[in-house]
């Protein structure tokens, strides 16, 4: 009768470490996650401006020079 309980605590034991396990790996996961959304996010605002720049500052022959090789 012993022997179960010790058994079931080890079992026990293994299987909150297993969820605590996934768990930090789910968490890390959506951190990365976030922080690489953050990054194209901010990208892409700059292309934004970056775009808005060239095309009211230079004349549509100038833009297509710039773009065709």
């Amino acid at each position: 009768m012993l022997n179960n309980k010790g058994t079931t605590l080890i079992e026990g034991l293994l299987a909150f470490e297993i969820f605590i396990t996934v768990l930090v790996i789910y968490t890390s996961l959506l951190t990365t996650l976030y922080q690489r959304e953050s990054l194209i996010y901010h990208n892409y605002e700059t292309l934004l401006e970056q775009e808005s720049d060239v095309t009211y500052i230079n004349d549509f022959t100038e833009i297509i020079k710039q773009v065709l090789p």
